[in-house]
C-alpha cells in the first residue's frame, strides 16, 4: 500500500533515519552513553529496517500496525486497513451476450434498443483482501460458477482530484466443471473505488477475457462491503458467496 503515501512523507522519513544514523553518537552522548561510530554504521540501519518491517509487514488481526489503526481510525486516511472478508454482488452483461449468440444461431433479428434494456445478471461474490504497507492480495469466489480467482498484480492509487482511494488489479480465475463454451482459466481485471468515509465499501467495474474469440468476454459492475476484519478459517470464500447469494435472493 506504499504507493498511497505522499513522497514528502517518505523523503522526510528517510531523512530522519539518515540523520539518526549520522548523529546517533551525539544523541546517545546526551545520556552519557558512548557508542562507537563503526557499530552505529553497521547496526543502526539493520535495527531500523527490522523494526519498520516488523511493525508494518504482518497482516494478521493482531499485527502491530493493525492494532494501532483500530485505536486511531483516522490513520486509514494514510493507507487503509482492508484486511478481511468482503461480500457483494456482480452485475454482468452476460444476458446481452447470450441474446446476441442466440440471435446469430437462429438467424433472428434484434435491435440495439432491445439489447440496451436487457436486465443484467446479478450474482454474489465473496472476496478476501490481504494487505500491509508492502503487500496487497485479492482473492475471490463467485456463487454462479464456483470459480475462484487470485490477483496476479494489484496496486492502490489515490485520485489526484478527489483524493479517493482506488484498487486496480489483474486476476487469474479458475472455473471447475466449466461449460464447453467457457474456459478453465482466464484473466480479468477490475477497478474499485473505496468509500471515502470509512473504506468499508467499494464499487467499480470489472471485465474478463474469457472466451474472447467467440465474443463471450463479460464485463459489469462490482459492489463490495466488508463482512469481517478477521479471516474465517472455518469457512471458505465459496461458502461465503453461497450464503450471500441466498440473502440476495431474499431481497
Amino acid at each position: 500500500m506504499y504507493p498511497l503515501l505522499r513522497w514528502k512523507w517518505l523523503t522526510s522519513l528517510l531523512a530522519a533515519a539518515v540523520a539518526g544514523a549520522v548523529y546517533a553518537d551525539d544523541l546517545f552522548g546526551w545520556f552519557d552513553v558512548e557508542i562507537p561510530d563503526g557499530l552505529v554504521v553497521r547496526l543502526l540501519p539493520v535495527i531500523l529496517l527490522t523494526l519498520f518491517s516488523g511493525f508494518f509487514g504482518p497482516t494478521s488481526f493482531w499485527a502491530p500496525w493493525r492494532f494501532v489503526w483500530r485505536m486511531f481510525p483516522t490513520l486509514n486516511g494514510w493507507f487503509p486497513d482492508l484486511n478481511g472478508v468482503w461480500v457483494g454482488s456482480t452485475n454482468s452483461n452476460w444476458p446481452t451476450i447470450k441474446k446476441l449468440i442466440e440471435t446469430a444461431q437462429s438467424h433472428d433479428k434484434t435491435t440495439e434498443k432491445e439489447l440496451h434494456h436487457l436486465p443484467e445478471q446479478r450474482d454474489a461474490i465473496a472476496v478476501r483482501i490481504t494487505n500491509s504497507l508492502f503487500t496487497l492480495r485479492i482473492c475471490a469466489s463467485l456463487s454462479s460458477t464456483g470459480g475462484e480467482s487470485h490477483s496476479i498484480t494489484a496496486k492502490p492509487w489515490r485520485h489526484q482530484h478527489t483524493g479517493q482511494i482506488h484498487l486496480s488489479y489483474v486476476y487469474e480465475q479458475q472455473t471447475p466443471n466449466h461449460a464447453a463454451t467457457d474456459e478453465e482459466i482466464h484473466l480479468g481485471a477490475a477497478d474499485l473505488a473505496l468509500t471515502a468515509e470509512d473504506h468499508s465499501k467499494a464499487g467499480g467495474t470489472y471485465w474478463t477475457r474469457r472466451s474472447w474469440r467467440t465474443g463471450r468476454n463479460t464485463a459489469g459492475k462490482l459492489e463490495l462491503a466488508r463482512l469481517s476484519q478477521r479471516m474465517d478459517k472455518k469457512k471458505t470464500l465459496r461458502e461465503h458467496a453461497a450464503e450471500h447469494k441466498a440473502k440476495l435472493e431474499e431481497e
